[in-house]
This record gives C-alpha cells, structure tokens and sequence, in this order.
C-alpha cells in the first residue's frame, strides 16, 4: 500500500511530502495544491502503464486525458523537469521509487530508482535498479541492477520515452539470480500503482443507457449502470449497496432494478418507498448528489482490494445532512476490502463527521507565506493540535478561521530573521 508521497520542483510545489494512510483527507484553501498532487497520482499512476511519458503528461486526443496543464505546466515556474516519489509498505519490503522527468527540449527520463528495506530491521536501503547518467543526446539511457551477486552490477540500455517500470517484463536479464526477487518487487509496485483509480464522476453522463459489458468503473463514471448491474448480480453485494444508499435520498430506496435494451444496453432503475406506497425513478431523475455518491460506492464495493480510489471534492452536491453517511462508507467500506481511500474537501460538516480513527488521515495543504510553495502538514502535528481539538470537531475549527498556517509560517521567518539579524549584529 502507498505510505507517502513526493512532490519537488512539481506546479506549485518546490520540496513537499504527503503521508497516506488507508483513509486520507486532504483540506486547504483554494490554490493551496490538493489538485496539484492529485495530478502527480495520476502520473505516478500511468508510469506503470506502456504509455509514452509524453502522453501521460498531454494525453493522447480521443482517448486517455492528460494532466492539467499538460508537460509544460508540469514542472515548478523555475525549472524544466519534475520529480515525483511515492513509498510503498508491504509485509516484505518497504520500497521507495523516484523518477525525474524533463519536459525540455522534449518529454524524456531524466533519472528513475527504486530501492528496497526488510521492515524492522537495521540494515540500510538496498537498490533495486536506478538509472545512470544519461548522454543528453541520447534516446536511451543505462539502468543498473542489484543482482545479488559480488562484483560490479551490469547495466542494461532502456528507452529514455517510458518509464523503466513500464520496460522491465521484457527487459530484465532473466538470467539474473536477482531476476525472481526483481520481478516480485516489479509486480508489487506496478500493481499498487495501476490501482490508483482517480474518480471524478460527472452525473449528467450517467444518466443514459450504457452497454453491460462496461463493467470496469471509469474515471468519470459514465459507465456507473453497467458497473451496479454486474455487481449486483451477487445477492449479497445488492444488499450491501442497498445497504449505504438507503437514506441517502430524501426517499428510501428499497431495490434495485434494470432496465435493458434488445441491444445490450442498460439503465438502473430504483424504487423509492413513500408512506404505504413505492415508485419507480431511473437514473435520468435522480440528483447529482445520489449519482456520485453511487458511483463512489461502486467503487469502494467493485474495484480489487489494494485499489486505492481518488475523489476530488469528495462532497460535491452533497447535502450536510449526508456527510455522516459519505464518511462512514468511505471508511467502513474501505477498511473492509483493503481499498485505500484519498479525498479532498472543503465542506464543514463532512470534517464534522470524522471519527477519532480518521484523524491521523486529515492532511492540511497550504501555501507557506513566505516561499509560496504548497507544503503538507499531518493535522495532528500541527503546532497547536491539542489546543485545537479542545475547541471541537475539525469542521468547525476551520469554520472559525483557527487554523492559519500562512501566518504561523510567516512569523516563523520573521522571528527567524530577527533573530538572526541580533546575532549578526552581536
């Protein structure tokens, strides 16, 4: 599972670190970055793909979208590559992976390395592979492998327009005695990363038939009839998501039907129970709010555990009311089948419904008032953390405006200043 993230020199970020725990909850103003590091989820996600890296960044026109911005927005105003890093823990190995990309004269691989530790032991980190330096003209660029054997580890050419990750199946030297334990370690990585589904569900696009055989849940949830048909074909799953929906609307949902077509095609249709009597209502009536709710559901219920699933603005067309029941699915839900849970937020009262358990989980983005780059800070290591909590639930501390990190900062460099002016002075 992820256990962090690494941002340097990327859009508004200049050195910064983002712990992951199996639910984190990103809060900040507007511009403080929350959407800056879900773009470097999603290149981290296609590195593990066979794409190109010029087209994780741009997009390919018709199918994959790329990042925001694109490869030139990408890298910090004063620079012309990026590094992203992200650190995994699993029961075997803690394994930590950075890759630096350039954008200029062309998108290429800059540097890239992954390196492995057995958790709870003394011994240092030891390499996996990590690139050498690269003839700038150059289309390839030379990795080197541990192999577990005593001498000097061989280098191996690989193309300088993928990530090594997305090279290794056909080009590790199989006759390594390192080649299983590498392709242990590949298969993990590449699979925690392929598994970071970023959802932004848009409901006026799930509101038309769509064919059952899209049963893979997209990112903007187009497909989210065909996704409930398949996985409601298990009883016990229908009652699960029965389960979390009911209430959710202003009416009760008792059941779920389906609506198809000679063709293929499928539509939800759900029954609202009223007084003594129920109605039928499909999907072209339902509100934003219960379609991305359900489309949220569907992927904590449907995607493969070690998944870790993405939303921004996680209570968009939420009402308050309905915080407690967001919440509680993403972290019931998520625990359950061992999906890893990132969101950001801005709404008061889906802070409000937090329970102590999330709490190590809300992270604080923010722009440092001096520097002006976007930083994280865990909430409970906040300067003033017991102090605040004293003060009631997260919601309403930032409701009131109590928690000021651009001030703080400032003064930090401030006082630093001073305090530095007196020495020198001395």
């Amino acid at each position: 599972m992820l256990s962090q993230l690494r941002f340097k020199k990327f859009k508004s970020f200049a050195d910064a670190t983002m712990p992951v725990e199996p639910i984190t909850i990103m809060i900040g103003a507007n511009a403080s970055g929350k959407s800056n590091a879900i773009d470097g989820l999603q290149i981290l996600s296609g590195l593990a793909t066979n794409r190109e890296l010029v087209d994780i960044l741009d997009g390919i026109r018709g199918q994959e979208q790329g990042i925001r911005g694109g490869s030139r927005g990408a890298p910090r105003y004063d620079s012309t590559s990026f590094e992203l890093g992200c650190s995994f823990n699993y029961a075997e190995y803690n394994l930590d992976y950075e890759i630096k990309i350039g954008v200029k004269p062309r998108v290429w691989l800059l540097s890239e390395s992954l390196y492995k530790k057995v958790p709870r032991t003394k011994q240092k980190k030891q390499l996996v592979y990590r690139t050498s330096s690269p003839d700038e003209k150059s289309g390839d660029i030379q990795v080197v492998f541990h192999t577990n054997q005593r001498g000097r580890n061989p280098q191996v050419p690989f193309l300088r327009n993928h990530s090594i990750l997305s090279q290794i199946p056909g080009r590790f030297p199989a006759d390594s005695n390192a080649a299983p334990e590498v392709r242990k370690i590949f298969d993990k990585v590449t699979s925690t990363l392929r598994g970071i589904l970023i959802l932004n569900p848009i409901p006026h696009l799930m509101r038309d038939y769509v064919h059952r055989s899209r049963t893979k849940i997209v990112p903007t949830a187009e497909n989210l009839s065909a996704v409930i048909v398949e996985l409601i074909k298990n009883r016990d799953t229908k009652q699960l998501i029965l389960r979390y929906l009911q209430d959710f609307p202003e009416q009760q949902i008792v059941d779920i039907k389906v609506l198809d077509t000679p063709t293929g095609d499928v539509m939800l249709s759900f029954i609202e129970q009223f007084g003594i009597g129920t109605k039928p209502i499909d999907t072209r009536g339902m509100s934003d709010g219960t379609l991305r709710y359900l489309s949220i559901l569907a992927a904590l219920v449907g995607e493969k555990p070690g998944t870790t699933v993405v939303v921004e603005e996680v209570d968009n067309g939420l009402h308050p009311s309905r915080a407690y029941k967001l919440i509680g699915a993403l972290r019931e839900l998520g625990k359950k089948r061992g999906i890893d849970v990132i969101v950001t937020t801005h709404n008061p009262a889906a802070l409000n419904a937090l329970e102590a358990e999330d709490v190590p989980g809300v992270v604080v983005c923010y722009r440092d008032a001096f520097d002006g780059d976007s930083r994280f800070i865990s909430w409970m290591d906040l300067p003033n953390y017991p102090e605040l909590m004293a003060k009631g639930r997260i919601g309403d501390i930032i409701t009131q405006g109590l928690v000021n990190l651009q001030s703080a900062t400032a003064k930090k460099k401030e006082d630093l200043m001073q305090w530095a002016e007196g020495r020198l002075g001395n």
